[in-house]
């Protein structure tokens, strides 16, 4: 398999068919958006559950062991972020689970003022705590 080929299958198998495949091969930034709607149609489907539990055995396939390891991870990150938009608001040991990188996504996007404040004072990376406390004591939080 070529990444063409499994960026197209796992585009159509999502229902996201306005995506141009040679477009999101040659760019990250067009890959990431496809996976990030990819992922969000996915998951508002009846079953997350269901959705990770088919999704996670696929990735064990996969032959380099760095990449198994980083998309485990993503999904992780991704289940993550919809159940904080679905309202749940994480402990301090839930978040040290989620990368660096979904922290500082949640520290620029989150609309939760409890959500913007335990990553304010747990959060593991400066950056991400300093843009959490700077939204937390905005009187508006702004959603992108």
């Amino acid at each position: 398999m070529t990444l063409r080929s499994d960026v197209a299958e796992l585009l159509t198998g999502a229902g996201v068919l306005d995506v141009d495949i040679d477009e999101a091969v040659a760019d990250e930034h067009v890959r990431s958006s496809a996976y990030r709607r990819v992922v969000s149609a996915t998951a508002s489907a009846r079953n997350r559950d269901q959705w990770s539990a088919g999704l996670l055995p696929e990735i064990d396939r996969l032959k380099a062991e760095g990449n198994r390891d980083f998309i485990r991870r993503r999904v992780q990150d991704w289940l993550f972020f919809l159940s904080i938009k679905d309202g749940h608001v994480p402990t301090s040991a839930e978040l040290l689970k989620v990368s660096a990188w979904m922290q500082r996504v949640l520290a620029e996007g989150a609309t939760s003022s409890a959500v913007l404040a335990l990553l304010a004072e747990s959060g593991s990376g400066r950056k991400s705590r300093n843009i959490a406390r700077n939204r937390a004591g905005s009187r508006e939080l702004r959603t992108r």
